[in-house]
Parts: C-alpha cells; structure tokens; sequence
C-alpha cells in the first residue's frame, strides 16, 4: 500500500511545479523576447506564449492548493474556500484545453492542404482570427467555471460532476479531435502522393505534417490522462488526503508540463535556444 505522507505530497507537487513553471516560463520568455527583438511574434507563439502563461498559472494555483490542504486544513475545507479553488481549477483546466484546442486548429488549418473554398479562405484568414479565438476561449472558461462549479460543494454527486465535466471538455476535444483528423489525412494523402512520385526525400510539407502530429497526438493521450485524473478529483470518489487522490493531483500537475516539453521538443527555435541555455 503507497502511503503519500503531507510532506511528501508537498515536496512532490512544489517540485512538480517549479519545473512546470520554469519549462512554460522558458517558453513565454523566448517568445516575449523575439517579440521585443523583431517587434512581431508569429500567430503559433502567441498561442504557445498565452498556453504556456495560463499552464503557470495553474500550476502556481495547486502549489498554493497543497500548501493550504496540508498546513490549514480547518480553513481549506470551509465550503467558500473548497468552492473557490474548484472554479479556480476549472477555469484554468478549461482555459488550457481551449488554448491547446486553437493550437490544434491553427495546426491543421495553417499546415493541411484542402481544395476546399472555405478551408482556402480560412487559411488566410486564421491569423486575424486568431485574438478572437483566443477571447473567446477565454470567456468559455469562464461561463462553464461559472455554470459548472457554481454548485460543487465537499458532497458534490458523482452524476453531477460527471455531466459537468462531459459538457466543459466534450466542446474543446471535439474541435481536438476534428482538427487532429484532418491533418492526419492531409498527412497521408501527401504521403502517398510522394510515393506516387517516386520521391526519395522527405518535403517540408511532410516535415511540418510530422511535426504538428507529433505534438497532436502527445496532446491526445496526455488529455485523456488528464481528464480522467481531474474527474476523479472533482468528484471526490476518493477521500482529499488518500493515495489515489494524491496520485491523481500529481498526474494533473505533471501533464501540462509534459505536453509543454514536447511543445519544445517540436519547435526549431525553442529546442535550440533550450539547448544554449543548457549548455551555460
């Protein structure tokens, strides 16, 4: 039996979000940077720069969490304050998957290619439509924080949460999974139209394919992990100080900061400039 002891919890979870913190840091940092230096920051990283921002936030958001579960427990289970962090979990968690969402859809629109009038148009006009994708991502986050969590008190039913969860996340991966198809099927369209030509090299066409799926599909398992644990956490089916409960805040806390390394991973000027820091 794995027994999380609150110090141990503590210690995990201020560790788990001081590199979370510093990886999606590293990436507004950058990007704020070659803003001030070229005085324009392409439509990809200002979605990345605004994902990583709100992924700090969250994570500064469960370390304050923690720190007020494990050393005033009186105070933290007062219905007001047990309320508060939960809007404040799910607006955060909402807003993530939103901003992870406009990625995937910036992904597929900027990167697949369609014969479609509409899909064509859109593809030039995205980058224009990309502040009012981003509003609007935030002010969903909001209406379901406030319609979803107005209600979630310590005795909240599994029925409820379960019907609240389905409605806030179901939208954001819908539009996940509808982008992430179609790019896969550009992919592999492209992909036989090279075997049909005989071409030995990969495209950059097929690089940036490649690319964008890579971080897509990370995206997928990781919000399924995600959306599994954070159910599991808004439903309260284990008590707050068990170990399931435990495991679970750590998976939470621990999958924005993966999905942000392998954001990195994926990017040209993010993984060298990373790498020139390591070196120093």
């Amino acid at each position: 039996k794995i027994v999380f002891t609150p110090i141990i919890v503590l210690v995990i979870l201020v560790s788990e979000a001081f590199v979370g913190m510093w990886i999606n840091s590293f990436i507004v940092a950058v990007n704020c940077v070659g803003r001030v230096k070229q005085r324009c920051l392409s439509s990809s990283d200002t979605i990345l720069t605004v994902l990583a921002f709100s992924r700090c936030c969250f994570l500064l958001k469960t370390t304050l969490q923690t720190f007020c579960s494990t050393f005033y427990p009186e105070i933290y289970y007062q219905n007001s304050i047990f309320q508060a962090f939960r809007a404040v979990t799910w607006f955060l968690n909402s807003s993530n998957q939103w901003f992870a969402a406009c990625l995937c859809v910036f992904y597929c629109v900027k990167i697949a290619n369609f014969s479609n009038p509409l899909f064509i148009c859109l593809k030039f006009k995205i980058s224009r439509l990309l502040p009012w994708l981003l509003l609007g991502s935030v002010l969903l986050s909001f209406l379901e924080r406030h319609y979803n969590v107005n209600n979630v008190t310590v005795e909240t039913s599994l029925s409820h949460v379960l019907a609240i969860c389905g409605i806030g996340f179901s939208m954001a991966f819908t539009v996940f999974i509808i982008s992430a198809s179609l790019l896969l099927f550009s992919l592999l369209r492209h992909t036989r139209q090279m075997q049909n030509n005989s071409s030995r090299f990969r495209s950059p066409c097929l690089e940036a394919h490649i690319q964008a799926m890579k971080a897509i599909i990370s995206f997928f398992f990781i919000n399924i992990v995600n959306f599994i644990a954070l159910l599991i956490l808004l439903t309260n089916i284990y008590q707050e100080i068990s170990a399931a409960s435990t495991a679970c805040t750590i998976i939470v806390d621990a999958c924005p900061s993966v999905h942000s390394i392998i954001l990195i991973l994926s990017n040209p000027k993010l993984k060298k400039t990373l790498i020139k820091v390591l070196k120093y």
